[in-house]
């Protein structure tokens, strides 16, 4: 399927750039942030096709859904920490996180905790 974005971020640099947004800004983020570092994304976009034949080209930003997964324990903490408030600002460090040129914005965002394999 051809993309008419720019690619996005390896999973393992959005996070860490989300982290960095997040560091330093006190409260349930100096615990937070560094969880990030230990999950896992799913990206999943949705895309516009501004290539129609017969309409004039008009550059239009794209729909991406993100699945964030964390091994139980700090899927439990976060679940503990993350209220209505604080999963939107951790969605706008995530969107934040996303280079502007890439054409997207975060338009489903959802955490779900994995069980961790036994040792």
């Amino acid at each position: 399927m051809p993309s008419y974005t720019y690619e996005l971020l390896e999973p393992s640099e959005l996070l860490s750039r989300t982290r960095s947004n997040l560091k330093g800004t006190g409260g349930v983020w100096d615990e937070l942030a560094p969880l990030l570092t230990e999950g896992h994304v799913e990206y999943k976009p949705i895309r516009n096709n501004p290539m129609r034949s017969g309409y004039q080209f008009v550059y239009k930003t794209a729909k991406l859904n993100i699945t964030m997964y964390f091994p139980e324990a700090q899927f439990n903490r976060m679940l503990e920490l993350l209220d209505g408030e604080n999963l939107e600002i951790l969605k706008g460090a995530v969107q934040a996180a996303i280079p502007p040129r890439s054409g997207y914005f975060v338009n489903e965002f959802k955490i779900k905790g994995i069980l961790e394999p036994p040792d």
